[in-house]
């Protein structure tokens, strides 16, 4: 936690000028609130799918779950994000330029949107179902169909949850309250775990769909009274005249399209892999939430706060301090992600006995668990690169570039799946989507950073330095899963302990690395550790 409060100081050299309004908090203070806040959330929604392992494993039935939340968990969830994203932008601008009141019947119309449309897909949802199932999982027939069809009628009124979430949460973050929006996704980990361990008991898999319904609602009970204290409410309007809402909705397309990327690889995944054996689609699904957890972790926590004051200097026109704070962002996330890349592919095996080999997940589950974890982790860096490099995109109002890339990135990951999958089975899909993640970061670093026309990023020694700090940590990394015999240790307690001291030994070499390398992310951490004790030691005096 200590790596991103501090560095987060870096990126942010100023206050606001309301010193006494939320706002001027430091990007370091907000990053350190998120990351808590979120370490609480990832560390939920990581037991919840252990939860969820011990107790349907990578069965039939878990496949049948996976499929049916294709629309409500992975679609839906992906429209929250695009509407608390683009709220953010516009909230900042409608601040400057608009009065308060005009502000509300933004947000009033922009609510009765979501409503009116969230009905109407509703009732598409409920009737197609049967259809869209056949279509998304081609290879399910019979009582593993009509299960599958049925716990997607089940979860999809969560449209509507999460609409409003995503409307709820974009407000509070534009206003720089992060800690409650960060604290939602708990309260959904803690509903669905409830639900796995005390529905699935009664009502077996269709007890987690219904958990699933609870847990997004559950969001919005603990996102609303914070709204309230904002000044801001949600109230029906039906004019739909104000200016920004249809700003609103051509911004929201295009990010939507953005950031379907992952979610389309996903799903075509998911109708490729029911058609494999089974389990395949569980074992995607449980490497797959391990490589997204540093993402979610560590780079939305770095990135959140960053991208709310990203959007500030470009609504004041501040182009230098703008690409200065985006630059730092950049070679701050490669430096977080690449040690836990190295770690994800080298220790897969032994970091799938530890977290999931329990109750009926068995020996042959860990198995084809730890080799899709391995191509996944291929494209981890792509995935967190193009978290941050979309939020630039975002926090100038660029929506439609992103989502040219996206189209690229899905079309290649689509070719790939398709090829890949009859050489290499599970594992090729998940190869196929961790590629098309480096192809989409190339594409959004070309056009956000520039590296031809801005020396600022000194791209080509920073690329050397890493690669080669990576190497000398991979080789660490391995020696000690060789010196430990990870692969074979027995017990909970010994395999957590050596885990623990391999990770902790390779930190500290990439640390060393760091430092003998001069990256100046090290340095700028050792300066602010620095003045941090002197001011600590004048205080004492």
């Amino acid at each position: 936690m200590s790596l991103i409060w501090k560095a987060g100081w870096q990126l942010n050299n100023h206050r606001s000028q309301h010193a006494s309004s939320p706002r001027s908090r430091s990007i370091g203070f907000s990053a350190g609130i998120i990351f808590a806040a979120t370490l609480i959330s990832r560390f939920t929604g990581f037991f919840r799918e252990v939860v969820m392992a011990a107790y349907f494993s990578t069965s039939a039935l878990t496949d049948a779950w996976l499929m049916a939340s294709v629309l409500p968990n992975l679609l839906f969830s992906t429209i929250n994000s695009a509407i608390s994203v683009t709220v953010i932008p516009l909230m900042t601008q409608a601040d400057r330029d608009l009065s308060k009141r005009s502000v509300q019947n933004f947000i009033n119309e922009l609510f009765t949107v979501i409503v009116l449309l969230s009905i109407l897909l509703i009732g598409f949802g409920e009737v197609l179902a049967p259809w869209l199932m056949h279509l998304i999982a081609p290879g399910f027939h019979g009582h593993k169909l009509a299960l599958t069809i049925s716990m997607t009628r089940i979860m999809i009124p969560t449209i509507l949850f999460w609409g409003l979430s995503g409307l709820v949460v974009g407000i509070l973050q534009e206003r720089e309250e992060f800690l409650y929006p960060a604290l939602s996704p708990v309260a959904i980990n803690i509903v669905r775990i409830g639900s796995i361990i005390v529905l699935g008991h009664f009502f077996s898999i269709r007890g987690v769909a219904m958990g699933f319904l609870f847990s997004v609602l559950a969001q919005l009970f603990v996102t609303l009274p914070v709204l309230k204290r904002t000044g801001l409410h949600l109230h029906f309007r039906w004019h739909f005249s104000h200016p920004y809402l249809g700003k609103m909705l051509r911004m929201a397309g295009p990010f939507l399209l953005t950031t379907s990327v992952g979610t389309v690889g996903i799903i075509v995944d998911r109708i490729l892999a029911s058609s494999l054996v089974t389990g395949s689609i569980s074992a995607l699904n449980y490497s797959y939430v391990l490589v997204q957890i540093p993402v979610g972790l560590l780079i939305s926590s770095l990135t959140t706060p960053v991208y709310t004051r990203l959007s500030q200097h470009q609504s004041r026109h501040d182009v230098a301090t703008y690409k200065q704070l985006a630059m730092k962002g950049f070679r701050l996330v490669v430096v977080i992600i690449v040690p836990i890349t190295l770690w994800f592919m080298i220790l897969a095996i032994p970091i799938m006995r530890l977290i999931y080999q329990h109750g009926a997940f068995s020996n042959y589950s860990t198995h084809i668990t730890a080799s899709t974890l391995l191509f996944w982790s291929i494209g981890l860096p792509g995935f967190g690169l193009s978290f941050y490099l979309q939020k630039l995109f975002f926090a100038t109002q660029d929506t439609k570039s992103p989502a040219r890339f996206s189209i690229i990135t899905i079309a290649f990951n689509i070719i790939g799946d398709l090829i890949l999958v009859h050489l290499l089975q599970a594992d090729g899909l998940a190869l196929a989507t961790a590629l098309s993640a480096w192809v989409n970061t190339t594409l959004l670093s070309v056009k956000a950073l520039r590296p031809r026309h801005n020396r600022d990023l000194i791209l080509r020694p920073f690329v050397v330095k890493i690669t080669v700090t990576a190497g000398i940590t991979a080789l660490i990394v391995y020696m000690l899963r060789q010196w430990f015999s990870l692969d074979y240790i027995k017990g909970f307690l010994p395999l957590a302990f050596a885990l623990l001291v391999t990770i902790a030994l390779s930190s500290l070499v990439y640390a060393v690395l760091l430092t003998i390398f001069r990256f100046p992310e090290i340095r700028d951490l050792l300066r602010r550790l620095i003045k941090d004790r002197h001011a600590f030691q004048s205080s004492e005096t």
